[in-house]
C-alpha cells in the first residue's frame, strides 16, 4: 500500500508497532509520509528516512503541523 493522507493506519501501525503507539501518533506519522514519501510504501523507507520521519512525528504530534520541514 502506498502512502496518503487518506491512506488507512494499518500499515503505518505495523511498522511502528501497534503495541506502542496510538492512534495519534500513526496520524502524525501518515501527514509527514504523506508529505515527504507519497506513493511509497512505509516498508520501501530506508532506515535513515524512517528515523527523519519519526523525528518529525514527534513534532507533528505536539503542533498538528505536518508542513514544517
Amino acid at each position: 500500500m502506498m502512502v496518503s493522507r487518506s491512506v488507512g493506519l494499518d500499515l503505518i501501525l505495523e511498522r511502528l508497532g501497534r503495541q506502542g503507539t496510538s492512534p495519534l501518533e500513526a496520524g502524525a506519522m501518515r501527514d509527514v509520509l504523506a508529505e515527504d514519501f507519497a506513493g511509497r510504501s512505509p516498508d520501501s523507507l530506508s532506515e535513515a528516512e524512517w528515523l527523519r520521519a519519526l523525528g518529525r512525528m514527534g513534532a507533528v504530534k505536539q503542533t498538528g503541523n505536518a508542513g514544517m520541514k
